[in-house]
């Protein structure tokens, strides 16, 4: 976890979207399972950089401000565990895909402004939520209908807090260029 006044840059899971994610482990449930193990909510994300500290605020505001890339959709089914640390299991909702289009190339966007910015940001990053870092034990993998993410904004964050009280403010937020349209379909001749 990272410390208070530290910072990096995320895509922050709506408040719909949390409430559509939180059905589908009630459904099965796994909220009762997972119990006080749950990852706050307001605090669920995905990640875009690595933690930077304190002093590179503004030299992230600049990176942040300079990305340019389009916004996308990802499509959420399916809830799984794994194990990354010794002793620590993550419990993570994950699309079945794998890395949606757009994904890479807004990760690429920030890391190429975060170094242009003299800012060391070459961590690997896949497209996920983890909702526990914590858990008890490792569950089957769980599949359901697909939960859609709008993605159209990135923020900087700034850790805050500790225990119950740990979350992610925000120090400013920009928006994705809207998706491009795609080429319209060409309907034979008659």
């Amino acid at each position: 976890m990272a410390r208070p006044g530290e910072l990096f840059v995320m895509l922050r899971v709506p408040q719909s979207l949390r409430d559509a994610l939180l059905g589908v482990m009630h459904d099965a449930g796994l909220d009762t399972l997972l119990g006080g193990a749950l990852y706050p909510p307001r605090n669920w994300h995905q990640t875009l950089s690595a933690i930077h500290p304190p002093q590179a605020l503004e030299a992230m505001r600049r990176a942040c401000a300079a990305v340019v890339a389009e916004g996308f959709e990802m499509h959420l089914d399916r809830l799984e565990s794994s194990s990354y640390e010794l002793g620590k299991i993550y419990w993570q909702f994950v699309p079945s895909i794998g890395r949606p289009d757009g994904f890479d190339q807004l990760l690429a966007a920030v890391r190429t402004q975060l170094t242009a910015h003299d800012l060391v940001d070459n961590e690997g990053h896949r497209p996920h939520v983890t909702i526990s870092y914590k858990a008890s034990r490792k569950i089957e993998r769980i599949s359901f209908p697909p939960i859609v993410w709008n993605i159209d904004t990135i923020e900087l964050v700034e850790v805050a807090g500790t225990g119950k009280d740990y979350r992610y403010d925000v120090v400013e937020a920009w928006p994705l260029r809207a998706p491009a349209a795609p080429p319209p379909a060409q309907l034979g001749l008659l």
